[in-house]
Protein backbone atom coordinates (compact mmCIF):
# COMPACT_ATOMS: atom_id res chain seq x y z
CA UNK A 1 0.00 0.00 0.00
CA UNK A 2 1.29 3.45 -0.89
CA UNK A 3 0.69 6.57 1.17
CA UNK A 4 -0.82 9.88 0.10
CA UNK A 5 1.42 11.55 2.68
CA UNK A 6 4.57 9.84 4.02
CA UNK A 7 4.78 11.56 7.38
CA UNK A 8 2.79 11.39 10.60
CA UNK A 9 1.33 14.84 11.24
CA UNK A 10 1.07 13.99 14.93
CA UNK A 11 4.76 13.15 15.24
CA UNK A 12 6.08 16.15 13.28
CA UNK A 13 7.54 19.15 15.04
CA UNK A 14 5.81 22.48 14.48
CA UNK A 15 8.88 23.68 12.55
CA UNK A 16 8.82 20.64 10.24
CA UNK A 17 5.08 21.00 9.76
CA UNK A 18 5.42 24.65 8.73
CA UNK A 19 7.97 23.63 6.09
CA UNK A 20 5.40 21.47 4.27
CA UNK A 21 2.53 23.96 4.37
CA UNK A 22 1.75 26.69 1.90
CA UNK A 23 -0.35 29.83 1.76
CA UNK A 24 -1.06 29.00 -1.88
CA UNK A 25 -3.46 26.20 -2.81
CA UNK A 26 -2.67 23.84 -5.65
CA UNK A 27 -5.09 24.24 -8.54
CA UNK A 28 -6.40 20.67 -8.16
CA UNK A 29 -7.16 20.97 -4.44
CA UNK A 30 -10.95 20.69 -4.77
CA UNK A 31 -10.68 17.56 -6.93
CA UNK A 32 -8.21 15.93 -4.56
CA UNK A 33 -10.29 16.71 -1.46
CA UNK A 34 -13.43 15.29 -3.08
CA UNK A 35 -11.50 12.15 -3.97
CA UNK A 36 -10.07 11.70 -0.48
CA UNK A 37 -13.41 12.30 1.24
CA UNK A 38 -15.45 9.93 -0.90
CA UNK A 39 -13.86 6.76 0.50
CA UNK A 40 -15.36 5.26 3.66
CA UNK A 41 -12.98 4.59 6.55
CA UNK A 42 -11.24 1.23 6.38
CA UNK A 43 -9.08 1.53 9.48
CA UNK A 44 -10.61 2.70 12.72
CA UNK A 45 -9.05 4.35 15.74
CA UNK A 46 -10.42 6.26 18.68
CA UNK A 47 -7.49 8.68 18.62
CA UNK A 48 -8.83 12.14 17.80
CA UNK A 49 -7.44 14.48 15.17
CA UNK A 50 -5.82 17.63 16.53
CA UNK A 51 -4.93 20.71 14.54
CA UNK A 52 -1.13 20.69 14.42
CA UNK A 53 -0.77 24.45 14.84
CA UNK A 54 -3.60 25.31 17.25
CA UNK A 55 -3.73 22.04 19.19
CA UNK A 56 -7.52 22.10 19.02
CA UNK A 57 -9.48 18.88 18.56
CA UNK A 58 -11.09 18.82 15.11
CA UNK A 59 -12.41 15.25 14.69
CA UNK A 60 -13.46 12.54 17.08
CA UNK A 61 -11.36 9.83 15.46
CA UNK A 62 -8.43 9.62 13.07
CA UNK A 63 -9.74 6.93 10.75
CA UNK A 64 -7.84 5.70 7.70
CA UNK A 65 -9.11 5.64 4.14
CA UNK A 66 -7.96 3.83 1.01
CA UNK A 67 -8.81 3.63 -2.66
CA UNK A 68 -7.13 0.22 -2.85
CA UNK A 69 -3.77 1.64 -3.90
CA UNK A 70 -3.16 4.59 -1.59
CA UNK A 71 -3.86 5.08 2.11
CA UNK A 72 -4.43 8.29 4.09
CA UNK A 73 -5.78 9.40 7.46
CA UNK A 74 -8.44 12.00 8.21
CA UNK A 75 -5.70 14.12 9.77
CA UNK A 76 -4.09 14.35 6.32
CA UNK A 77 -7.40 15.43 4.75
CA UNK A 78 -7.89 18.06 7.45
CA UNK A 79 -4.36 19.50 7.24
CA UNK A 80 -4.34 19.44 3.44
CA UNK A 81 -7.64 21.31 3.41
CA UNK A 82 -6.69 23.88 6.05
CA UNK A 83 -2.93 24.32 5.60
CA UNK A 84 -2.20 23.02 2.08
CA UNK A 85 0.30 20.41 3.27
CA UNK A 86 2.24 18.94 0.39
CA UNK A 87 0.89 15.51 -0.53
CA UNK A 88 3.02 13.00 -2.41
CA UNK A 89 3.31 13.88 -6.10
CA UNK A 90 2.55 10.30 -7.17
CA UNK A 91 -0.69 10.38 -5.18
CA UNK A 92 -1.78 13.63 -6.83
CA UNK A 93 -1.00 12.19 -10.26
CA UNK A 94 -2.97 9.04 -9.37
CA UNK A 95 -6.03 11.06 -8.30
CA UNK A 96 -5.96 13.22 -11.41
CA UNK A 97 -5.55 10.17 -13.63
CA UNK A 98 -8.55 8.52 -11.97
CA UNK A 99 -10.56 11.72 -12.46
CA UNK A 100 -9.58 11.93 -16.14
CA UNK A 101 -10.63 8.31 -16.70
CA UNK A 102 -14.11 9.12 -15.38
CA UNK A 103 -14.49 12.11 -17.69
CA UNK A 104 -13.68 10.14 -20.86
Amino acid sequence: MLFAFDKSVKEMTIEDFKKITSEKEISEKRIILEYMRKYEPCAFTSEPVYDKLTGGKVFGANNGHTDGKYFWFESVIYHFDKYNIKLNDDFIEHVLKQQNLKEV
